[in-house]
This record gives C-alpha cells, structure tokens and sequence, in this order.
C-alpha cells in the first residue's frame, strides 16, 4: 500500500493582478502557518492556489478544477482575516452539516451593508440587512464569494445535473449570483457564519459593528430597498 499526505481542502486566492495588499499577503501567510499547525492532522495538508486570471468567472471556474480534498474556500486579495479563518469556517461547516458556508464582510462604500442577499419574489438578490442576535449561523439566499467555503459535492452536482461550470455568468448577474442561483435549481442552502468576519480593505478595515450603519434602510421609504445585481 502507497503511503503519503491526503489532501483535506483547497484554499485559492483570486490573484491575476500586479501586486497583492501588504496586508492580505501577511495574512495569507500567517493562515498557512496556523493551519499547519492545528488544523492538519499528522499525515494531512491543505492544498493552497491562485487563479492568475482577472476576469472572476474564468478565475473561479479554475479554481474549482484545481480542488484537492473535500472542500474549497476562496478568498478576495482586498480582504483581512484572522489566522483561524479557515479552522472556524470548516468547523461550523462540519458541526452543522453545511455545504456552502460564508464568512461575514461589508461593502466598501456607505451604509457598509454586509454582502449578503435575500431573493424577492421575482427572484432579485436584496440586501439581507437583518438576522437574529447571537446567532452562530443563518441562512441566506446569495453572498459575494471574497470568503466562500463549499464542499466539493456542490462542485460535482452542479456538473452532473446542471451539466454547466458553477461560475459561468447567467445574465443578468455577475458569477458570483450565478453560483447561488444554480445552487437554487439543486435546492442546495447556503449559511452565513456571522461571528466570523473579514474584513474589506480600503483606506480602514470595514467592520459591522463599527461602521455598518443598520438604521439606513429603515429610514428609505416604505422600509423598501434596492437589489444589488
């Protein structure tokens, strides 16, 4: 019998761009170290990527060729993270039974709403603005995918069933919306672990419950608000 590492997941960076952020490239290497160190098991490892393409779908699809283990999480250059991002993420993922499991981050721009989407009726993402205090997970309709963990299965019946790439962009939304809505066709849900959060990099770090100001939509008329596509 041959014997050697097992792969347990994938983490991939969206690269294709000139340089990285100082502070994302510190945080990717900090996260590498932690892992190793109490998230691999003796005889394991975590398989790490990038895509070197900067059009996201193509980037994406890549990376979901190049999977190794059970799990794929991608993460956004423009983001900040703590070293155990990765552990937390497959923890709840595990503890819940979930398949496809986003961390918490907020738009760059005001209000700095998180970048999370609850469908209208006629199937438009909105902005999920409100979910229960305290809760350790909830579900959601869509996110972005700068902090996306999902199961290689979800990879896999997307191919057999849908016979299409997971990212490929279904007009009129970007491959990130794309995904959800074939995760919709398979009745495949997604969560949101809330208390685990990156942090979008601009001139500061975004923080919910620093800069996130939840009284913005209850203020628009009719408490109505727009979809972002």
């Amino acid at each position: 019998m041959l014997l050697g590492n097992k792969p347990i997941g994938t983490i991939a960076y969206l690269g294709g761009v000139l340089s990285l952020p100082e502070e994302f490239c510190w945080n990717w290497g900090q996260m590498i170290q932690y892992n190793t160190e109490y998230m691999c098991n003796p005889g394991e490892y975590i398989h790490y990527t990038r895509a070197k393409a900067s059009y996201h779908a193509f980037a994406r699809n890549e990376l979901v060729k190049e999977i190794q283990g059970d799990w794929l999480l991608m993460l956004d250059i423009d983001h900040s993270f703590e070293p155990d991002l990765a552990l937390r993420l497959r923890y709840r993922m595990d503890k819940y039974n979930i398949d496809v499991l986003t961390g918490l981050y907020l738009y760059k721009y005001p209000p700095h709403s998180p970048v999370l989407y609850q469908y209208s009726k006629d199937g438009i993402p909105q902005p999920l603005v409100d979910w229960t205090e305290g809760a350790d997970i909830f579900e959601v309709n869509a996110a972005g995918a700068g902090v996306l963990m999902i199961k290689r299965k979800v990879f896999d019946r997307i191919k057999e069933e849908l016979k299409e790439e997971p990212f490929d962009i279904k007009p009129p939304f970007g491959e990130d919306h794309s995904f959800f809505k074939r995760l919709e066709d398979l009745n495949i849900k997604t969560y949101c672990c809330p208390v685990v959060e990156s942090h979008h990099l601009g001139l500061k770090k975004y923080s919910y419950d620093e800069d996130y100001d939840k009284t913005f939509f209850e203020k628009r008329e009719g408490n109505k608000v727009g979809g972002f596509i």
